[in-house]
Formats: C-alpha cells, structure tokens, sequence
C-alpha cells in the first residue's frame, strides 16, 4: 500500500507543474482530434498502398493469393498480420497501428525538445504544432506506413541525444540503431533518420565518434535487427537487396520544387513564425566555425534540426526528386521546432513591452490561429478524400459474394480488390517484359488464366486507354452484370463488371476489332 500511495503522491506533485499540466492538455486535445477524425474516416476505402499493405497481412494471416511487393519493408504489414492471427478487425489494427504511434509521437517530440533545449516551453509548442499537423493528422487516418516511421525516427534522435549528446546512459545509444532499422523496416526513407545523425557526427567530430565502442554496438544491433528481413528478401526473391527494385538512376533535372514543400508542414500561421523563428538561427550560423572546427556544443540543438531540415530537403532535390509532401516528415520535427522559437520570440517581445497577461493572450491567439489553418486543412481533405474509391470496394466485396475463392478477377486496382474481394487479382501488366499488354496480347492473357469476372474502371488512370473499350473486342463473351455511375440519371459509368463467359467462345480469334 506504501508503493501505491508514494506513486500517487508522485503524480500528485509531478500534476502541480503547470508545464505537466499543459502537456497533459496537449495529449488530450490530440487524442481527442485523433478519435474524432478516426471515427469520421471509419468506413472509408483504402488507397492502393493501404491495400498492398493490408492484402500482404492477408496473404500470410490467411493465405489470400497475392504476389508480395519487394518494395515494400515488412515490418508494417508484419504487424498487422499479427494483429489479423489474434483477431483483431480492421478498425483495431488501426487504432493500434496508427492512432497510437501518432499520440505517441507529440510526447516523444516533447521529450525530445525538452532533452535538446532543456525548455519547457518551447518542447510543448513544438509538440502542440505536431499535435495539430494536418499532414501528420491525415496521414494517421490511412493505413500508411509515415506515422509508425516517423515516431521510430523520433525515438532515435531522442535516444541519440539523451545517451550520446548528453550522456544520459549507455542503454540509449544502443537503441538508436535499434530504432533506425525498426523505421527504416517500416518505410524505407526511415534509414534517413539513421543519415542524418551520422552526417551531423562527422560534421561536429569528423571521425572521433568511430572510436565510441557504444556507437559501434548501436551500429551491429541495428544490423542485427534488419538481418530477418534481408535473409528473408534473400530467400523469398532471390535477392537480399530486392527492396531496391523499382528505385531507377537519378535523371532528369534537380527537383528544386521541393523547396516549396516547407510551407506544407507549417503552412500560412506557423510559416510566418516559421520565418521568424529562422532569425533565433543566426548566433548559431556566425559560430559554424566554433560547433564544426573546435566542437563548440553551445548551438548542437540549433544546428541539429536546421541540417535534419536541409539534409531531408538535399536528398529529395537530388535522389527521388518527384515526390509527395509526406515523404519529408523527417524534416517535419525540425520545422516545427523553429517555428515554436519564433512563437517564443514574439511572446518575449511583446511581454518585454506589455503586461505578462497581453502577452499571454497573444501567445493563445497565436496558436489558435495557426492551429485553425491547420486543422481546416485537415478537415477539409479529410472530408473530400474519406469517400474516394467507394465503387472499386463495392466492387469488390459484390464480387466476394458472387464468385469462389479460386476463381480470378481481371482489375486494375489489384491491391484493394485482393483485399476486400480475397481473391487472386491480375491487372494489365506483364511483369517479365515491364511493359502494359497490347489488346491482341491480352486475348491469350484471358484464355490461358480464365478469369472469372473483368473489372474496368476510371481509377487507376496509369492503366492502358485500350482496356475502356477492351469488352468490345467480343460482346458475346463479356456480358456487364453491375455497374457504377457518376451521375444520377446513370448515363456516365465509372466501374463496370463483366462476368467472362466462355461459352460457345472457344477462341477470340473472330473477336471484333476494338
């Protein structure tokens, strides 16, 4: 009983600190904008990359024919699978896998902040814009792999600088290689987490870091803990490093345009303070000659989140270059975090000038109104995307309960159709010459799998032209059975299934020409 009333005087105490208390509220305010937009998005159709995610969980939970993509890092997939083999639904897995990871990475960005700068304040408004983020919101409404990377990320560089920087325990440099490879197994950009610690090491030390033997075990445990998936990749493809398939040479011009994915993490409120806060920056861009050359700790947490920012930034302009707003949530933490100093340069402005109380009620209106920009982007793409792809679940599911689970389904949204249908689905694309099939080509396609139904829709536009017309290559061999439209009155379709029959069609040879 002494135990349990000591740890309930030590809540008690650690509640008086106002600064608790706030983050406390930050926690709450998040899951309850968590759960609101979780229960908006409830029954919404997952995108290609949530099904190939889901469809791969299925495939090894319950045996569902689907052809794994080696791009794609297992550890998400692998943890849904877990989830499906102890029965939880769809729902669960992602409050679990999404939700949570999310309300975890606003505390873990306030223990990080709070272990860099030693400053409460600042670790609580960099963690209430994370809180707010419509990027990291809209994203961890989707079976998407950003926000369970992005919070491994996180406890990297929060490990990274309690045991390394500050020298807080051995146990925690070890972890960071641990963390790295679980980010990097859950997407593959999170190895950019484990570069830019290393990039910011050999730009402070150079190579003096080497000689740290608790850096190298970091180092072998993250090894260690990707060995499974390489062994496996080796096993399963043929090829350790399969997960490079798809990531071509570098080409085409420098993606400049990136640059402008800056304003999408902060945007309108927070980018002017973002701009602000750029100004706390200059004593440690005049003192690069102290941090770099006589390893001058003084401006290591300034210097840290403006080279995670420029560094994800680098690597995008010239590697991917064509790339989604998501894929730099590396740069997302550091963003914020400058964006919170300029909040805190105007508040200490103005309460220099004026009583604490205006100051206050400034700082509040501050962040209401960047917290509105935000959560009204939120709110917005959230609402328009939430019933996106509807038909091809429909779809789907009608075939479910109108075929065997043998039977094969011809779709160009293979993955959602694998996952909501359960059934082997083929697209139009041939794997051995990586080239779509021709018409005539198809034809043989057809008649060598047999399939049972032909799915042709406006939503996957990447497909051929030619697959829109394709059922009027023989009209006696593939009869429309469902169809969706566009409009009320019907006259615009959108999704048609056509049951193959092959009755009295022994070949397609006087098929009519499309």
């Amino acid at each position: 009983m002494e135990n349990i009333e000591q740890k309930k005087q030590k809540i008690k105490k650690w509640l008086k600190d106002p600064y608790h208390l706030a983050l406390v509220g930050i926690l709450l305010f998040s899951f309850i904008l968590l759960i609101y937009y979780f229960n908006l998005t409830k029954t919404q159709t997952l995108w290609w990359d949530e099904a190939e995610y889901m469809s791969t969980a299925k495939h090894w939970a319950f045996d569902v024919d689907y052809n794994i993509n080696p791009q794609r890092p297992p550890l998400f997939s692998f943890l849904i699978f877990i989830l499906y083999s102890v029965g939880f639904g769809e729902l669960a897995i992602k409050f679990l896998l999404e939700l949570v990871p999310m309300l975890l990475s606003v505390f873990f960005t306030y223990l990080l902040i709070l272990e860099m700068y030693e400053n409460k304040k600042l670790a609580l408004l960099t963690a209430f814009i994370t809180s707010v983020s419509w990027i990291h919101i809209f994203y961890s409404m989707r079976f998407m792999t950003d926000t369970l990377s992005f919070l491994f990320g996180i406890l990297a560089f929060f490990c990274f600088w309690k045991g390394y920087i500050n020298k807080k325990g051995k146990t925690y440099i070890w972890l960071i290689g641990f963390f790295v490879a679980l980010s990097f197994l859950t997407k593959l950009t999170g190895i950019l987490y484990g570069l830019a610690i290393l990039l910011f090491l050999f730009v402070t030390l150079q190579f003096d870091f080497l000689k740290d033997k608790d850096m190298w075990i970091s180092f072998f445990i993250s090894l260690l803990t990707i060995a499974p998936y390489l062994i496996w990749s080796y096993f399963y493809y043929g090829n350790a490093l399969a997960f490079r398939s798809g990531y071509g040479e570098v080409s085409g011009k420098l993606g400049w345009h990136i640059i402008k994915l800056v304003y999408d993490y902060p945007e309108l409120i927070f980018f002017v303070l973002f701009l602000v806060g750029l100004t706390t920056l200059i004593p440690m861009f005049l003192s690069l000659d102290r941090t770099i050359l006589k390893k001058d700790k003084k401006y290591y947490n300034d210097f840290f989140i403006t080279l995670t920012v420029i560094f994800a930034l680098a690597f995008f302009i010239y590697f991917l270059r064509d790339v989604e707003n998501r894929w730099l949530i590396l740069m997302s933490t550091g963003i914020f975090t400058i964006s919170a100093k300029g909040i805190l340069l105007v508040y200490n402005a103005i309460k220099r000038n004026f009583s604490k109380n205006i100051s206050i009620i400034l700082l509040v209106i501050l962040l209401f109104a960047g917290a509105y920009v935000q959560l009204k982007h939120t709110d917005n793409i959230t609402r328009l995307k939430v019933n996106t792809y509807v038909p091809v679940k429909e779809a789907a599911l009608w075939i479910k309960e109108n075929s065997n689970p043998s039977d094969i389904i011809i779709t160009s949204s293979i993955t959602q159709n694998t996952y909501y249908a359960e059934r082997k689905s083929v697209t139009f694309f041939n794997d051995k010459t990586q080239k779509y099939y021709t018409p005539e080509e198809y034809d043989q396609v057809i008649l060598d799998l047999k399939p049972k139904y032909l799915i042709i829709s406006v939503f996957e536009p990447a497909v051929p032209q030619w697959t829109y017309s394709y059922p009027q290559r023989n009209i006696s061999m593939y009869q429309p059975v469902k169809a969706w439209f566009s409009d009320p009155q019907q006259t615009q379709p959108i999704l048609i299934i056509y049951e193959v029959n092959y009755e009295g069609n022994p070949g397609l040879n006087n098929s009519q020409s499309v």
